[in-house]
């Protein structure tokens, strides 16, 4: 796999990519993760696109800054790239 170049993404999107990653670890998803962004860019802007129409009712149990945040990263194919070689970093035997 390429390094992507993290030039393209803020501070605070690297914060949340790391959070997220560690999110999806510690949750046992990240090999079901992996095949998600390996398919292509499909599925994560399809997920954006439903965090769009589902803010609303997300934003009663979510801050809505942190959807807005998730689905503008689902968006952007770079942090996709890093969120990917993030989660390969990650990888630890009790995903097997």
């Amino acid at each position: 796999m390429t390094q992507v170049s993290q030039n393209h993404v803020t501070p605070d999107q690297k914060v949340a990519i790391e959070q997220a990653a560690n999110e999806i670890c510690r949750r046992g998803f990240r090999v079901p993760a992996l095949a998600v962004l390996e398919s292509g860019p499909f599925f994560p802007f399809l997920g954006s696109q439903l965090l769009w129409i589902a803010q609303p009712a997300l934003s009663l149990f979510l801050p809505s800054h942190k959807i807005r945040q998730a689905a503008e990263l689902l968006e952007a194919p770079e942090a996709m790239l890093i969120l990917t070689e993030t989660l390969h970093a990650n990888d630890d035997t009790r995903d097997i």
